[in-house]
């Protein structure tokens, strides 16, 4: 009787133990893979979003948006001890990269009145210099 309890209390550990091994290595991947973002879809967003931002102005149909980036962004990690890793990053906070500059192609872009309030838009939205702002004409 007491060797069956001690089998038992045996099968029951490694089946615990198994299942913290296994779901262990799956939350620490998800936790470095799933939330990065990459600079090139950050930059694909950013161009998206003013692009489809720029066609609600008057006087604009037709609009292309090329996004520079300053940086890639910061990442500050905090260690916590684990029962799989002596040592294990979870990140506490991420900043996105800074723009550097944008430029744009649009209808209407060489007509200084369109062109004068895109640059005030575009500065006021992504809080960047107007000189860091060019604007050309499609033609």
């Amino acid at each position: 009787m007491k060797k069956k309890k001690v089998y038992l209390i045996v099968i029951i550990c490694g089946i615990v133990g198994a299942l913290l091994l296994i779901f262990g290595q799956k939350f620490n991947k998800s936790d470095t893979t799933d939330s990065t973002i990459t600079l090139d879809s950050y930059t694909e967003y950013m161009e998206e979003k003013i692009e489809s931002f720029l066609l609600s102005v008057d006087g604009i149909s037709n609009v292309r948006v090329v996004v520079t980036l300053e940086d890639s962004g910061e990442k500050l990690y905090s260690n916590q001890g684990s029962l799989l890793n002596e040592q294990s990053n979870t990140i506490v906070m991420e900043t996105y990269p800074s723009i550097r500059g944008v430029a744009i192609a649009c209808t209407n872009g060489d007509n200084d009145v369109v062109k004068t309030r895109i640059t005030r838009l575009i500065s006021a939205y992504l809080g960047i210099s107007t000189n860091r702002i060019e604007i050309v004409s499609f033609g």
